[in-house]
């Protein structure tokens, strides 16, 4: 089993997730916040199953709903979620800066 860390990046990015979609509907918030979460823990089941970002390649991304969840496997034991980026962003720029 893997030991699931979110980095202060993606810690941020739900709070803005949250503030964002919150404004507008708290159901829509709460189906996509579970979403996420349930996406992340699969991580344990099988970690390598997203593919690498083409852009930076020590991150794997995954998307849910208009999401990207980038995330990195640390030796044997750990997995770091780093970003939960709208896909309207410009990930590009916000990848390369980590």
């Amino acid at each position: 089993m893997y030991n699931i860390k979110y980095m202060h990046g993606a810690r941020q990015n739900l709070l803005e997730i949250e503030k964002n979609l919150d404004a507008k509907n708290t159901r829509l918030t709460d189906k996509i916040l579970l979403a996420i979460n349930k996406r992340i823990q699969s991580l344990q089941e099988m970690l390598l199953r997203y593919q690498a970002y083409p852009h930076n390649p020590r991150y794997r991304w995954t998307g849910v709903h208009n999401y990207m969840i980038f995330y990195k496997v640390v030796g044997d034991s750990r997995i770091e979620i780093h970003r939960i980026l709208h896909g309207a962003r410009d990930i590009e720029r916000l990848m390369s800066i980590l």
